[in-house]
């Protein structure tokens, strides 16, 4: 299974045309509003479905002569108008086909059903809400047999027990298949339910949610005894009931179970003996809490080896035991945290990590990238700053857990967005009721530590953060706190500082970025935002929480390099901190164009491996220029390429009107002048840019070269690639305003990918004729310019490479500034990084080649090129490791190449710039695709606000840290 991608044009035509499935979203989410209060929910009456296709009214065995069959609900029209628009509702498990739907992934069928189950548990029943007591509707032992058929094919996939164990285990999770194992999920979205239906209830459902204990089983009794209605009272006492039920779990009959399951196993065996062992020395939570999270990553590891699909899955089922036997261990051990030293504490980390990969939550590399960190900090007494690092470091697990479930289910989340804006809150849910919630309650306080001894702190509107927020970019930057709402996230208010679910890869301008989903440091809207000075910040789903309450208000957001974060609210003392940075971040740099070194006459195509670095602002832009510098240097590492230079764009500009008052560029220049002439607060400058800005994209979008234009690059085509069909190039817009000293324009202009056929290529190049002026690009670019008219795209035809990986490389640290480490962000397939994708992101020493892991690939799909053009999109293959050790030697000698063999590469001041290198590899061999210099914004080392923020931490950073002894008694949430 594939999915294509449409050429860019087409999709774009088809979506103003109208999508039916976009356009229709807003009712569905209203069928959905009905059917939760319609007594049948999404059915309209009770139907036998016989194995031989028959559908029959409800009898007494009516499909005993059809060869047997199940009965249930038959959908109403519109639940079979949602599911042919892929809204997967109401499915059944009793006849479903367990191959068909173990196999569907992504938005597919079992992710959507997964991500309901939650939603029928935490929303009142959701659409089954009125329809929950409906006779018939649901067969729960044939959904229940269907379940087990459906979670016995998924053990028998190697891959679902390797790299999807989290998904395998939310499903046997979600799914009645048998004996049902109390569970804190179960306590959270009962909870959830009844504060819904009660809102005084909510203190104590917070409660819950946020620090569940033992004691919590009678606050909830208390609560309901003064409640009238009997049903209520009932309600709680499930309540009551599922929340002592996880505190009084056998571990013992446990450990028995699974040491039958063991029998055959000599490793899962002798495990189980060691954890039987373990329990009988110490009961008390410390040894439940140890030995649980020893047992969880023995079957992890030993569950692939397990003969008999049924014996897979009862292991399945003892270890979301045993995870629910560590949640309950945690909990009450969090009470003592505040008396335990940080060596106790640490310690206790490291454990929870062994829970954490036991249940799919993090890989053995990262398990092993995080223990390998966590034994070299407790070796000695460490320094603040290395202690600082470290925990910092260690803070990372809740992503990496967080990426790993988004990419098994945030396409389903993400559809079922468009009906149920609670379908976002599913990972979140999921996570909290893992062994990540404890490590939260231990890496928050031990940060906290971290940042008092260093005399640095983040802060949210006043109060201290230890983990949930992450720098990602430096940058100070005042504006009004907005949260992006649905998926179209084109049309944002420039003066918006944006809480984002994730990392968008055509953002347009904005204040500042809060990224709930990081993506990668090194694609394109990442390196646009450093460019320029906007901060950007990764934050986890409790700080959204507490984002939420401030929406719509002004707020200053402070980024520094050192990794502090400040989001306070404007005004008032705060705005001060703009009174001695004003000068410098209100006054950006101006994008100055020399015309007169551009070669405007020179119109005839040039051979990629024709071009230099110098021809960069003259002949052609720097993609092309620098790529065939590349090319001098490493010939077998970059394809062959055809450059259609600026002279041919000015060409076009040379054409009259339509009207006959001038050249286009002679109405152009007109324009742009008139636009100037208007007051910035002018509210009709806005309408009139709009208009002008609109009308020249047009414009560029139908503008004929001529016959003689199409007849020489059909010539100069056949000549270097060979018979029209026959290839594929990707056609790259290349302007003479990117990649310049102080403005680096990464990702603004189009790459029309895998262009087969001549008259599909002259499109693509009206494409990308037109893209510098399209709504997005025109607003990042045209404000910093002071002669706009001069923007010229050449054009970069350079054959198709269907990489394996592909990805991006900086010769640095980009967080720390070291040269001796290099920054990669790589995935698999074709133009890994550079749209935001959740990237394998690495640091690796230059020195001996040690690699440090930041964040594994999670993305869930790859792409590659179509022989008939375009692009598919295919499943990754899960792997932990994308780049293998020789093909990451190879990149370290390149770096150390280009320098030597590369002209200077210089930032704005004229000073040595790292490179940003976009790289691929085919069968292991290296391949090339642009170069530039790595520009950060200079303005945001000088603003002395951001630099009082890392003061502290450069005073401290050599004291020596006790790790026997406690901390302060702040540093414990």
């Amino acid at each position: 299974m594939h999915r294509k991608f449409f050429p860019l044009a087409l999709l774009a035509a088809l979506l103003a045309a109208g999508s039916p499935w976009a356009a229709a979203a807003p009712d569905y989410r209203a069928w959905i509003e009905a059917m939760k209060t319609d007594r049948r929910g999404p059915f309209d009456q009770i139907r036998w479905y016989c194995k031989d296709g028959e559908v029959l009214p409800p009898g007494p065995y009516a499909c005993e002569p059809h060869g047997g069959g199940v009965q249930h609900g038959q959908w109403t029209p519109r639940t079979k108008a949602l599911r042919e628009a892929g809204y997967f509702v109401a499915s059944f498990l009793a006849d479903a086909d367990p191959a068909a739907l173990a196999a569907s992934r992504g938005a597919g069928e079992l992710p959507q059903i997964l991500v309901q189950q939650f939603l029928v548990r935490a929303d009142d029943g959701w659409i089954l809400r009125g329809a929950r007591y409906y006779r018939g509707a649901f067969q729960e032992e044939d959904e229940r047999k269907g379940a087990h058929k459906l979670l016995l094919r998924l053990v028998g996939d190697p891959a679902v027990l390797g790299t999807r164990l989290a998904f395998l285990r939310t499903a046997a999770r979600l799914l009645p298949h048998g004996a049902e194992t109390p569970s804190v999920h179960e306590v959270r979205e009962l909870a959830a339910t009844l504060a819904g239906r009660d809102p005084t209830f909510t203190e104590l459902r917070n409660k819950i949610h946020t620090s569940l204990e033992p004691g919590d089983a009678e606050a909830v009794t208390r609560y309901a005894a003064h409640l009238a209605d009997d049903t209520q009272k009932a309600e709680y006492a499930a309540l009551a009931q599922a929340i002592g039920a996880l505190y009084r779990t056998d571990l013992g009959a446990t450990l028995d179970g699974v040491a039958g399951l063991a029998k055959g196993d000599e490793a899962l065996a002798a495990a189980v003996a060691a954890a039987q062992a373990a329990l009988a020395a110490d009961a008390g939570p410390r040894g439940r809490y140890a030995l649980t999270a020893g047992l969880l990553e023995a079957i992890r590891d030993r569950l692939p080896a397990i003969q008999g699909e049924k014996k897979r899955l009862a292991l399945v089922d003892a270890s979301l035991e045993l995870e629910s036997a560590h949640f309950a261990a945690g909990a009450e051990l969090a009470p003592a945290l505040a008396g335990l030293s940080r060596r106790a504490r640490l310690e206790l980390l490291g454990t929870n990590l062994r829970a954490q990969y036991g249940a799919g939550l993090v890989s053995r590399r990262e398990l092993d990238a995080a223990n390998a960190d966590l034994t070299a900090l407790t070796a000695a007494d460490p320094k603040v700053g290395d202690y600082h690092r470290t925990l910092d470091y260690l803070a990372l697990p809740p992503t990496w857990a967080t990426q790993a479930m988004r990419r098994e289910f945030g396409a389903a989340m993400a559809k079922l967005d468009d009906i149920e804006p609670k379908a976002d809150l599913f990972v979140q849910d999921q996570l909290r009721g893992s062994p990540l919630f404890f490590f939260a309650k231990l890496i928050d306080g031990l940060v906290r530590d971290a940042d008092r001894l260093a005399g640095v702190r983040s802060e949210l509107f006043g109060a201290d953060v230890g983990t949930g927020l992450r720098s990602l970019n430096p940058g100070l930057a005042r504006g009004v706190l907005r949260l992006a709402q649905g998926h179209d996230f084109t049309k944002l208010e420039p003066d918006g500082i944006y809480l984002l679910p994730e990392t968008v890869s055509d953002l347009p301008p904005v204040r500042g970025i809060l990224t709930q989903g990081e993506g990668n440091p090194l694609s394109h809207v990442q390196l646009l935002a450093r460019n320029l000075g906007i901060p950007n910040v990764g934050v986890d789903a409790g700080v959204v929480e507490r984002l939420k309450p401030h929406e719509g208000e002004r707020v200053i957001l402070a980024v520094s390099h050192g990794g502090s974060v400040r989001l306070l609210p404007d005004g008032g003392a705060n705005a001060a901190l703009f009174d001695e940075d004003t000068k410098a971040t209100d006054k950006p740099r101006l994008i100055h164009v020399e015309a007169d070194k551009l070669q405007l006459e020179r119109r005839e195509f040039i051979d990629l491996a024709a071009l230099r670095a110098s021809d960069s602002g003259h002949l052609v832009g720097p993609k092309a220029a620098k790529l065939g510098e590349l090319k001098q240097h490493f010939p077998e590492a970059v394809a062959e390429g055809v450059a259609i230079p600026f002279g041919f764009f000015r060409g076009l500009l040379e054409q009259p009107m339509p009207d006959g008052s001038g050249t286009v560029f002679d109405w152009m220049r007109a324009n742009y002048r008139a636009l100037a002439a208007l007051a910035p607060e002018d509210p009709s400058r806005a309408t009139a840019t709009e208009a002008f800005r609109a009308k020249l994209e047009a414009w560029a979008r139908h503008a004929d070269p001529g016959p003689e234009f199409r007849a020489a690059l059909a010539a100069k085509l056949a000549e270097k690639f060979g018979a029209d069909g026959s290839y594929g190039v990707f056609v790259r817009s290349d302007t003479n305003v990117e990649d310049l000293a102080g403005f680096t324009g990464a990702g603004l202009n189009l790459t029309v990918p895998n262009v087969v056929g001549f008259e599909n290529i002259m499109n693509a190049l009206s494409e990308v004729w037109a893209s510098p002026f399209s709504a997005r690009s025109f607003a990042w670019r045209q404000s910093l310019m002071d002669e706009p008219e001069h923007v010229y795209p050449a054009v970069l035809l350079l054959r198709g490479v269907d990489n394996e990986k592909s990805g991006v490389m900086v010769t640095r640290d980009v967080d720390t500034g070291s040269p001796e480490w290099l920054s990669i962000a790589v995935n698999e397939g074709v133009g890994g990084a550079v749209d935001g994708q959740a990237a394998e992101s690495l640091r690796v020493r230059t020195t001996d080649g040690a690699v440090r892991l930041l964040a594994q690939a999670t993305a869930a799909e790859r792409r590659q090129l179509d022989p008939a053009g375009g692009i598919v999109a295919l499943p990754t293959s899960g792997s932990d490791y994308v780049l293998q050790p020789a093909e990451i030697a190879k990149l370290v000698t390149l770096a150390k190449e280009i320098p030597e063999r590369f002209p200077p590469i210089v930032d704005a001041s004229g000073a040595p710039a790292p490179a940003d290198i976009e790289f691929g590899f085919v069968k292991g061999e290296l391949r090339l695709f642009q170069l530039r210099p790595f520009l950060e914004n200079a303005r945001t080392r000088s603003l002395g606000y951001l630099n009082t923020l890392d003061a502290g931490l450069a005073a401290n950073a050599a004291q020596a840290v006790p790790l026997d002894a406690v901390p302060s008694a702040g540093d414990t949430p």
